[in-house]
């Protein structure tokens, strides 16, 4: 159930799928990506995003799946999520919340649906992290994998 609008907090950590991970706030970077923590083990929150309780809109982490220089990432897990399963974030007071996964897919990168990004419409929350093929010329993947859940 969604909080009271004094409630509302920012969340600092999150567990899924067997893992656990730090959560900090981040922004975007000019060329209109989210600004990622560099620690893969660490995600981040876009402070722009709902917060955690919030009555409406998507609150959204983001992070890598991996990195060169610090390996595995904690978001590596997401592709294995499935409907039905738990995502736990805990705000900067020490509150719990529970969602419940409704959706995971891979997309594009340039096909991410803005409206998952939306301060509007029902509660949720939308996890972000690379999936696919990795382009080694680039160094970075092709896709997104997205996670949805509802509050729980």
């Amino acid at each position: 159930m969604p909080a009271a609008p004094d409630r509302l907090r920012p969340p600092t950590a999150i567990s899924v799928g067997g893992a656990t991970a730090d959560v900090i706030p981040v922004g975007v970077l000019p060329g209109g990506e989210l600004q990622l923590p560099e620690d893969p083990t660490v995600v981040g929150w876009w402070a722009s995003s709902a917060p955690i309780g919030a009555l409406s809109g998507s609150v959204v982490v983001a992070g890598h799946v991996d990195s060169r220089r610090y390996g595995l990432g904690t978001f590596a897990v997401l592709h294995e999520l499935r409907a039905g399963d738990d995502v736990r974030l805990v705000a900067d007071d020490g509150v719990e919340r529970r969602y419940v996964v409704t959706t995971v897919e891979q997309t594009p990168k340039a096909a991410l649906p803005s409206d998952l990004l939306s301060r509007s419409g029902p509660p949720r929350l939308v996890l972000i992290t690379c999936g696919g093929d990795f382009d080694d010329t680039t160094r970075h993947y092709h896709d997104n994998v997205i996670v949805v859940a509802t509050p729980a």
